[in-house]
């Protein structure tokens, strides 16, 4: 009964945590860090006002907690996409496809993830850039990388393409048009990326 008990306190406890994280997204995509209040963040998401300080000891210590679990989210949103494609291109296609999807479906993650890239705390933008560590390795290991050994790209820096293509997503992601929606398609962004990647038939690879 006492193991039971434990594993039942443990559930409520996590599902406690769930939904203050999803009220924070909201409290920080509306507000931001500063202007966000701690304590409607609580009230949002049902629960007393000192509640929150029972799972996270500061508001600085929830953001960054926030941080982790939106990096946690979006890797695995596109990760299940793009592994089961074969090819690189059409890997690459699948990047953007499903990173502005998940952009559309998650549009207070989204933006928080967005404001800690583009926004001056440096706490906030190196958290940011470890969350998203899966999403690196995608890139440079299954969909660059990839793309090399089939010679579909030309030779290229892992590490600097990885990080050019990030940057692209990222800046593409926060680009709304005027009926809401992310500005870019995935189709237009492959295209433009592809330029830049392919090898050209009967070119040499680069070394």
């Amino acid at each position: 009964m006492a193991r039971l008990a434990t594993a039942e306190k443990e559930e409520i406890q996590n599902e406690t945590r769930t939904k203050l994280l999803e009220a924070a997204a909201t409290e920080f995509a509306s507000n931001g860090f500063t202007g966000a209040n701690i304590n409607q963040i609580s009230l949002a998401a049902g629960f007393a006002k000192g509640t929150i300080y029972n799972y996270f000891p500061s508001k600085r210590e929830l953001m960054l907690a926030l941080i982790d679990e939106i990096g946690t989210n979006h890797t695995n949103f596109i990760v299940q996409r793009v592994t089961p494609q074969v090819g690189a291109i059409d890997r690459t296609k699948t990047f953007f496809s499903a990173g502005f999807e998940f952009v559309e479906q998650f549009p207070e993650q989204a933006q928080v993830a967005i404001s800690a890239v583009y926004g001056f705390d440096l706490e906030f933008k190196e958290r940011i850039y470890q969350a998203y560590q899966g999403l690196f390795s995608l890139l440079i290991d299954d969909i660059i990388g990839l793309g090399i050994a089939t010679e579909d790209f030309r030779t290229e820096n892992a590490d600097t393409a990885a990080a050019l293509l990030m940057s692209l997503y990222l800046g593409g992601s926060s680009l709304y048009s005027p009926d809401g929606g992310i500005w870019f398609d995935a189709e237009r962004v492959t295209d433009f990326v592809m330029n830049g990647l392919r090898k050209s038939n009967g070119a040499k690879s680069e070394t």
